[in-house]
Parts: structure tokens; sequence; C-alpha cells
């Protein structure tokens, strides 16, 4: 059935998506010199995470922990995580993405994660988007409300000048690759193959009578390939 085999293809994105993510740290942390003790992946659908968490040891320097979809998820590990010696917690950004942060309370405090988004940003361009989202559906901005805005941006940057020709697709792609847009909601973006986009460090905290993710750190200019060569992939 079609409904069958959309879900399928969602899992099989949610699946992907969590294992690139969780890799990608695991290849940078360990080429660093460090050590991961142990590596968990519960198969999706699990809605018990006590099994996985209770062979977490107590003495490491942190659990690095990638959920995407269901809140509970996210807020089960959270909260099994601190009654069980209060392991300290860091993460890809949608472990603790907005939409997440309003079924949680004091227990997701101080939780780090890495992402190039954050509705906190102070930044002119993600003040604005933030007002404006807000004030059309009544909800704070997250993730998936700003994703899909730079690659549209970007488009309609890129198509204006470009005459209808038989050879615009063409014309477009190059285009593309020299776009740059100064003040995306995420900060300034250069659309080339190697996108550059800032990466913020943020944590978990208290802000405006709710909980958000405070930027504490920014590293600019971030290539999707990070220190590696493009064509490697």
């Amino acid at each position: 059935m079609t409904t069958s085999n959309t879900t399928d293809r969602h899992d099989r994105l949610r699946l992907r998506l969590g294992w690139e993510v969780a890799a990608g740290f695991h290849r940078t942390f360990e080429e660093s010199g460090d050590r991961s003790c142990k590596k968990l992946w519960p198969p999706l659908g699990t809605t018990d995470f006590g099994p996985y968490i209770a062979q977490l040891k107590r003495d490491v320097d942190a659990v690095y922990a990638v959920f995407s979809g269901a809140d509970a998820c996210a807020l089960q590990t959270v909260r099994r995580c601190r009654t069980q010696g209060r392991l300290p917690l860091i993460g890809g950004g949608t472990f603790t993405d907005e939409h997440v942060l309003r079924t949680m309370g004091d227990e997701v405090l101080g939780v780090t994660r890495r992402f190039h988004y954050s509705a906190a940003l102070t930044t002119p361009g993600n003040q604005k988007f933030a007002r404006t989202y807000e004030g059309k559906v009544q909800a704070g901005s997250l993730y998936y409300s700003e994703a899909p805005m730079w690659p549209g941006s970007s488009s309609a940057s890129a198509w204006e000048g470009l005459a209808e020709t038989p050879r615009v697709s063409k014309r477009l792609v190059g285009t593309l690759r020299k776009t740059e847009l100064a003040d995306t909601p995420r900060g300034p973006i250069r659309s080339t193959i190697m996108q550059s986009i800032q990466t913020s460090i943020s944590e978990s905290g208290a802000g405006r009578g709710k909980l958000q993710n405070t930027v504490i750190h920014t590293f600019p200019n971030v290539s999707q390939f990070l220190t590696y060569k493009p064509e490697d992939f």
C-alpha cells in the first residue's frame, strides 16, 4: 500500500540520518585521539530505552545521543540518564530541538548540542524570521520551520536575471554555486559545492521564561566536508 511504502521511506530516512550524524561524530572524535567506550543503536520503534541506558558506564566524560522525530525518545533518554548518576549529555541538533524542549523540564538544563540553528540566535535575520513565524502560526520557530528557508532563498536568488533558454538548467547550477546569502536565520551561507554555514554550540537552559537553546559558541564558515576532501565523498 502507498501509505505503508511512504512510512517505510520515512523510517529509512530517519534511520539513515541518525546513523550519519552519529557516525560523523564518532569519526572525528576518534580521529582526534579520543575513544568511544560503547556504541548502542536502538531500533526504530523502541519504546523503552532503560536496557540501553543501563549499559552505559558511569565514569564516561559524556554520552552522545541522536534522536529525531518522536519527542518521547529524547525525553525518556534525558530523564533516565539524569536519574542514573546525572550522566553528562551532548548530542546532535534534533536531540533538544525547540519542538522537543516544549515537552521537557529542568532535567534538560545543561544538555549541550552542536547544530546550525537555534531559535535563540540574535542575528537580525533570525529575529525577523522568528517574529514572522510566530505571528503566522502562534508558535516559536524551530529547526524544522527554518530548514526550508535557505534552499528556497538560494534558488530565488539564483533565478534572478536568468533568461529562459534551453541551457537555463546548467546556468542555474553554476549560479547556485556562486550564491551567497548574508543574513539567513541561521547566519551567512555560501551555496558552493561545499556549503558554508555557521555552526553553533548551544546549551539548553532557561531564557525569557522558557527553555531555549542558548548559543554559547559559533564556528563560522564550516564546510559540510569539514577538513576532508569533497572528492572522497
